[in-house]
């Protein structure tokens, strides 16, 4: 085993079972990057999360790869080509569907994890631990790069923007940093935000398209998840009653808008932010572009507003924290969903006009989109 050691992608377990994987990780300082549907099991806070540490992940010389929907295609994962990979699941026929396996241990995930925890020695990387944190901070200076040059644009909303104050809002201001949960829905902007959530504990962060790459099921999704936070449904007990966020872009609106309807009948408290850049995902040129471009600087404020939600409309970058905190607090108080419609240009997508432009997936942990 080289310096760096492991690296994990564990899937949905009960609680005993990751109750099991933080004992071997925490036995032998083993980094554990989740999978979509399990951000928050393992703390993005823990100091062996490598969820947002991506570019950590190239020094694993072993990976175990845990749990069916942590399986990913060749490429996915930015590990190593050196790295070697071990796999358990107990379906015998799904290890190595994706990609070559080094070995494969046909086993309940739980109890693979148990005899692990006995078989590893107790050791401290400290040199690994170090490496995660750097890289951590290199992501975290790189996001607060593509804040400052969002900030540059003062006649319309940058991703940036919006990803760094709803970040700032939900970690760094007045709630407790595992209380809201949030919906990541979107496509471009979603490269963005993703970026910037993180989730403390189970259930906080829910991806709606997962991998399947679904598009427009955020605020139907939002109602869903709204509902289980409301009833204080499993890893939401603890935060009965609060509000939620949802994420989406324009074209993610057209599909399940119509859901601001049933928010409002049911009246759940969610704050549905829309990346408008008046476009569908990233075509703005070439001879079809017409295709793919709306009727500019759409009203879906006002249209959230005939449903019988609230609408707040945000064309400056100074104006969307201030309309996230109103927005969350009549949630809180009134129990009335907001949609905040954020004005983008679609041209942001263009690196060579705006950059950084429309950004890749960063996997795992932080994206999580495909897995």
């Amino acid at each position: 085993m080289k310096k760096s050691g492991y690296a994990c992608g564990p899937a949905l377990f009960r609680k005993m079972d990751w109750d099991a994987l933080k004992a071997v990780a925490e036995k032998a300082d083993i980094a554990v990057a989740e999978s979509g549907c399990s951000r928050g099991h393992f703390s993005d806070g823990h100091r062996l999360s490598a969820g947002t540490s991506p570019g950590a992940l190239m020094s694993a010389d072993l990976v175990i790869l845990i749990g069916q929907y942590s399986m990913p295609n060749v490429g996915e994962y930015h590990f190593s080509p050196d790295a070697q990979y071990v796999r358990i699941d107990p379906d015998a026929g799904d290890i190595g569907r994706n990609m070559p396996i080094d070995l494969g241990i046909v086993s309940c995930e739980k109890a693979a994890l148990e005899a692990l925890a006995e078989a590893v020695p107790s050791m401290r990387r400290e040199a690994w631990v170090a490496e995660l944190a750097a890289e951590r901070k290199k992501f975290e200076d790189e996001n607060a790069e593509y804040y400052k040059i969002g900030l540059g644009h003062k006649d319309a909303v940058h991703p940036a923007v919006i990803a760094q104050q709803l970040s700032d809002f939900l970690y760094r201001g007045e709630l407790a940093k595992e209380q809201t949960t949030v919906v990541a829905g979107g496509y471009g902007i979603a490269r963005y935000t993703r970026r910037y959530l993180r989730a403390y504990r189970p259930g906080q962060i829910c991806n709606g398209a997962y991998q399947y790459g679904a598009i427009g099921p955020d605020c139907g999704y939002a109602f869903g998840v709204s509902t289980a936070v409301q009833l204080g449904i499993g890893p939401q007990s603890a935060y009965r009653g609060a509000p939620i966020v949802g994420i989406t872009g324009d074209a993610g609106f057209a599909y399940s808008g119509m859901e601001l309807e049933t928010m409002s009948k049911y009246r759940m408290p969610v704050v549905m932010i829309v990346y408008n850049n008046n476009a569908w995902g990233i075509q703005s040129g070439g001879k079809a572009a017409h295709m793919y471009l709306f009727q500019e600087n759409l009203r879906y404020d006002k249209m959230a507003e005939a449903l019988g939600a609230r609408g707040e409309y945000v064309t400056r970058p100074e104006d969307f924290a201030p309309a996230l905190k109103r927005s969350y607090q009549i949630a809180a108080k009134d129990r009335v969903s907001t949609v905040i419609n954020c004005q983008a240009k679609r041209e942001f997508w263009q690196r060579a006009q705006y950059p950084p432009g429309f950004l890749g997936k960063v996997e795992p942990g932080c994206m999580a989109y495909d897995h």
